[in-house]
């Protein structure tokens, strides 16, 4: 079968979605599909089952607002045509690039509906996930999503038009975060003891509760508090509550890492803490169970789900559990060794191998 990838959205930086964009690719190619790619990135390699179709550069996710806009005109309107050209039978296409008017089988990947949900983080994807989004549903041909919470809260919020073919086609661990290159430390970066939180700084990922967490455990834990996020319009609120809680001497911010030094991040960390509000999956947390990283986590949603019982579970905003915890995890070797035992077998359970028999499943209806 002739399968389509649309991921012109696919950039320089490392985001959750190009890990299953790449993820995608290869299992599709293993299944022995022939892939074509359209994209602008240099990081989908080309091979004899994977064929690049370069799109423009200014389409890329990391082009800023703009780039959405352009993406939009290009999915609309170029996508179509070089779909015919390429006599392709079925394109994948991401939640906000998805076609109004396919000319071939569309299958249409929502990562989650957190612009629905939240539409102060992106008030202009809130506007197309409830006005756009559930008109693309009508025009798929199934729906594909990471975890069941999102399959159950997209049914939840669209009714009819999100509930029909759903397949869940988990995340899987990445090669280079999965297997770290020993070598590959960041930069400049001189921590030896840290806990760990990847994600952004808007406010539903609750960095707020991690770092009073760290000054409640106080100077008697080793442990200094790494944060990997981009700069954005949050930023500066996390930096005034580290001030305010005299703790700026123990968090280091890092930025635009390639994969090979996050993965070295994860291997050395003593342990991850993303206690999030909501996540449509939380591939940081699957990232550092797999590199034998203890994972500290919300209790509710996805991230719940994902790990199991393979994760210390705490509530989102509970600073006391979470100092408590980060105490116990700096000097209690045992303790640590326990979850980085369970974290590490559940992470073997979400392969691309396993996503990839999922999507064998749901393209049978397709041949």
């Amino acid at each position: 079968m002739r399968i389509g990838v649309n991921a012109a959205l696919l950039g320089d930086r490392y985001y959750g979605v190009d890990s299953y964009i790449l993820g995608l690719i290869g299992c599709l190619a293993d299944l022995g599909h022939e892939v074509t790619v359209y994209t602008s990135s240099p990081r989908v390699p080309g091979s004899a089952q994977v064929k690049l179709r370069r799109s423009c550069k200014l389409l890329r996710f990391d082009k800023g607002p703009g780039a959405s806009a352009l993406r939009f005109l290009w999915n609309q309107a170029v996508l179509p045509l070089r779909l015919i050209k390429d006599s392709i039978d079925v394109v994948f296409c991401q939640n906000i690039d998805a076609m109004l008017r396919p000319p071939v089988s569309q299958i249409l990947v929502i990562h989650d509906i957190i612009p629905l949900l939240y539409p102060e983080e992106a008030p202009g994807l809130h506007k197309y996930y409830k006005f756009v989004l559930p008109r693309t549903f009508r025009r798929a041909d199934a729906l594909v999503t990471v975890s069941d919470t999102s399959r159950k809260d997209i049914i939840k919020c669209y009714g009819a038009a999100g509930a029909a073919n759903i397949c869940v086609g988990h995340e899987g661990v990445g090669s280079a975060v999965s297997n770290p290159a020993k070598d590959r430390k960041p930069s400049g970066f001189q921590c030896q003891s840290f806990f760990l939180f990847v994600g952004t700084f808007c406010p539903r990922k609750n960095l707020a509760t991690v770092i009073e967490a760290l000054a409640m455990s106080g100077k008697e834990i080793g442990e200094s508090l790494v944060v990997v996020a981009y700069a954005d319009k949050w930023m500066p609120a996390a930096m005034q509550k580290i001030a305010e809680l005299n703790v700026s001497e123990r968090v280091v911010f890092l930025s635009d890492l390639q994969p090979e030094e996050l993965g070295y991040l994860y291997d050395h960390a003593t342990a991850l803490f993303l206690l999030s509000e909501y996540e449509g999956f939380g591939l940081p947390v699957l990232e550092a169970m797999s590199a034998g990283t203890p994972a500290v986590v919300s209790d509710t949603g996805a991230l719940a789900e994902v790990v199991g019982d393979a994760a210390i579970k705490i509530k989102a905003h509970d600073v006391n559990a979470a100092a408590a915890i980060m105490s116990r995890l700096s000097v209690d070797q045992q303790f640590r060794q326990e979850w980085q035992r369970k974290g590490l077998q559940r992470s073997r359970a979400f392969t691309w191998q396993r996503t990839g028999e999922q999507l064998a499943r749901l393209l049978q209806d397709f041949s």
